[in-house]
């Protein structure tokens, strides 16, 4: 490390002069040190300007891991090894990164971490999306949101299967253990599309949903989808790509990650293959 650079914990950076090349990498978690949303707080200066930061912060739905950043122009090692020498409360350290950020890349790999998800974030024109999917039959009978969440039992059927969807997607990085009336809250507050948010039902159980979530007048996000048993969720989609077309929505954004197999059949309509991916690391402590 250069004698002329020391790291240091620190609160807020607001004491400290910004390296103008820092500044402009830590805009996107810059909310985060603004509002203390963190953990620790790692500054490496050098006559009173910061030039590097190490950033870690926690969440209670998965509290077995601790999330960390690197934002650096040199001795990102040394931030590094601040940020993995307080492990005892997780058992995983996780980072993630765009798949172009070499560097990054290059520093968890000499730390050990090892990739276990990529994420494609894409947004689409719907037109072009019902063409590839001219082929597909018509869905089986589609139970909008609000007709769910009047049927207790078709309600408590739907969040069981979104939990234990979401818990089967996420084993690499276990969440909280909560009730199912929690999900149902946690969905809620995502302002979901109440008409549009499908659910096949069959023989009074859920088999398969797909939220939508409005984002403007012309823009929606296609939220969590999920299923019982193997079921094609193409001609769900379809169905609600036409009724956001009526609506004269443009365009619709998907989040799809590679450890989510009930998503991923998306991946080929999507073309994610030619996508860029945010790719998310980790490293065991225990």
């Amino acid at each position: 490390m250069n004698k002329n650079l020391t790291i240091e914990k620190i609160d807020n950076i607001h004491d400290f002069k910004l390296d103008y090349e820092l500044k402009q990498k830590l805009i996107d978690l810059e909310w985060r040190i603004q509002t203390k949303k963190f953990y620790e707080l790692f500054a490496e200066t050098s006559e009173d300007t910061v030039k590097g930061i190490g950033i870690s912060w926690t969440s209670p739905f998965h509290p077995y891991a601790k999330y960390i950043d690197v934002i650096a122009n040199n001795s990102s090692y040394e931030l590094m090894n601040h940020l993995l020498t307080d492990t005892s409360a997780h058992d995983r350290i996780i980072l993630s990164c765009w798949d172009q950020d070499l560097e990054k890349i290059q520093l968890m790999k000499h730390f050990h971490f090892r990739l276990f998800r990529k994420t494609y974030m894409e947004a689409y024109e719907i037109s072009p999306l019902l063409k590839q999917l001219e082929q597909e039959q018509a869905a089986q009978t589609l139970i909008p949101l609000f007709e769910i969440l009047n049927d207790p039992i078709l309600e408590q059927d739907l969040f069981q299967l979104l939990k234990y969807n979401y818990e089967q997607t996420h084993l690499d990085n276990p969440a909280k253990e909560v009730p199912w009336q929690t999900w149902k809250e946690i969905l809620l507050e995502d302002t979901p599309d109440f008409n549009l948010s499908f659910a096949v039902i069959e023989e009074n159980n859920v088999m398969a949903y797909i939220f939508l979530h409005p984002v403007s007048q012309d823009h929606y996000e296609i939220g969590w989808v999920g299923e019982h048993n193997p079921t094609n969720l193409l001609p769900i989609l379809k169905q609600q790509l036409i009724q956001l077309q009526r609506q004269g929505v443009k365009t619709v954004e998907f989040e799809i990650d590679t450890t989510n197999y009930i998503a991923w059949q998306f991946a080929e309509l999507l073309q994610l293959e030619n996508k860029k991916s945010w790719n998310s690391y980790y490293v065991e402590t225990k």
